[in-house]
């Protein structure tokens, strides 16, 4: 049987002297691996759709291990990212983050939306913190670990201010704010923020504005929230820290 799937190229690992071994994370059939013949080579056909966050539509028998990629059609290159080395940072760690987190061959078409949209925001000139952040919390939701944002993670109590706590693994109230006292104050518009990121899908948010004082603390709360329920420890993670650092200097 031949699939024909839309995709998002995540990962390639060279094989032999010209051949690449593709995961792509297609929205029909999750992520899948397809081996790409002769794709190092300058003039392959498949040279230019084997490159990470690359969206085409890949043809390829449907196999139990590696499908043998037939034909990839691309629908976009992410130009503009591809032309920013912080860009390319963020893309390559949400890309990394994916593969990661995802299983093969089980398909997860919201999240995929979810990612195409977010490159194609960034591409388009929205914060690349904005998306993300927004990225993390859907798919740390997908998980099952996403932090309790739409209330006190005690009482359930929705009047502000609240405080973030990585204990108890999202919002405290007034009241409840002593169970931790590492909890981390939020203005009322930071929490509303938080929550809204959890639960907007990129079409909904429009243009997006925030103050850097702001993106950085959101930045360290949600970095420590992924290390401590993640479990996922990326080298992208590390290269981007290192390109913000060097673009904060």
């Amino acid at each position: 049987m031949i699939d024909k799937a839309e995709g998002l190229v995540l990962r390639t690992v060279a094989y032999g002297e010209s051949n690449k071994i593709v995961t792509v994370f297609t929205r029909d059939f999750g992520k899948v691996g397809l081996m790409a013949r002769g794709a190092k080579k300058p003039g392959s056909r498949f040279n230019a759709a084997s490159q990470p966050f690359v969206q085409g539509v890949f043809v390829y028998p449907r196999a139990r291990g590696l499908g043998q990629l037939k034909s990839a059609d691309i629908i976009t290159g992410f130009s503009h990212i591809r032309r920013d080395v912080l860009l390319m940072s963020y893309a390559m760690y949400l890309l990394e983050l994916a593969d990661r987190a995802l299983d093969e061959r089980v398909p997860h078409p919201a999240l995929y939306d979810l990612f195409i949209e977010g490159l194609n925001a960034m591409d388009e000139g929205l914060d690349p913190d904005v998306v993300a952040l927004i990225i993390e919390l859907r798919l740390l939701r997908h998980l099952g670990i996403a932090p309790h944002l739409n209330g006190c993670t005690i009482c359930g109590g929705t009047e502000p201010p609240f405080a973030f706590s990585l204990a108890h693994g999202g919002l405290l109230c007034r009241r409840h704010r002593h169970e931790d006292d590492q909890s981390v104050f939020l203005s009322e518009s930071v929490a509303k923020m938080l929550y809204v990121f959890s639960v907007y899908d990129f079409s909904r948010l429009g243009t997006v504005t925030i103050k850097p004082e702001t993106k950085r603390l959101l930045r360290q709360l949600m970095d420590a929230y992924m290390e401590r329920y993640s479990g996922l420890r990326l080298r992208s993670k590390r290269v981007l820290d290192q390109m913000r650092d060097l673009g904060t200097d």
